[in-house]
């Protein structure tokens, strides 16, 4: 990138944000969004994961707190925070997934709370069709006889141990082996 074109986008960026901080009211979002860019640029430089975590986690709240302030929606928070974490996890994967899993926890809470904001759950249709959908899917899994199969083990049982195979000898038999000789 050109610096001519630097100064472009930087003057662009800030004409955005104020024209956003002036929509939301407030700026308590704009100051962690700056925090979550230093440290995205920071894991940029060196592929620290910790610099992305914080990033991520960082931007995900700056978003969230602009998107209630703008809109008043209950659980956009939590689902921008989610989104955060879940972006984490698409750049920089790792083998353990718990940030993926926070990140899609954090995003289906907000979802349910924005469903109960709106009134949506409020209903007594919504429950009970949820409630026929679960009953069909254990209908669906019954088996051959007509009966629900029993819980599988979630541990896995244990490998058989091999009887051993070295004797063992007492120490009489021990010291002629070795050539020792109990004279005392």
């Amino acid at each position: 990138m050109d610096r001519r074109h630097l100064l472009a986008y930087g003057l662009i960026a800030f004409g955005v944000l104020a024209l956003l901080a002036r929509a939301s009211g407030g700026t308590g979002w704009l100051w962690l969004g700056v925090v979550a860019a230093v440290a995205l640029t920071a894991y940029v430089n060196t592929r620290t994961y910790g610099f992305l975590l914080l990033g991520g986690v960082l931007a995900g709240s700056a978003l969230g707190i602009l998107l209630t302030d703008l809109f008043a929606c209950d659980g956009v928070f939590l689902v921008s925070l989610g989104v955060g974490l879940l972006a984490v996890d698409r750049v920089h994967p790792l083998q353990q997934r718990w940030v993926t899993y926070l990140g899609a926890v954090l995003a289906a809470l907000g979802l349910l709370a924005g469903l109960i904001d709106s009134g949506v759950l409020g209903s007594t249709w919504l429950p009970l069709a949820l409630i026929a959908l679960g009953v069909a899917l254990l209908w669906r899994d019954r088996g051959a006889d007509g009966r629900f199969p029993p819980p599988q083990r979630s541990v896995p049982a244990p490998p058989p141990v091999p009887p051993p195979t070295d004797v063992v000898q007492d120490d009489a038999e021990q010291s002629e082996t070795h050539g020792e000789s109990d004279t005392r």
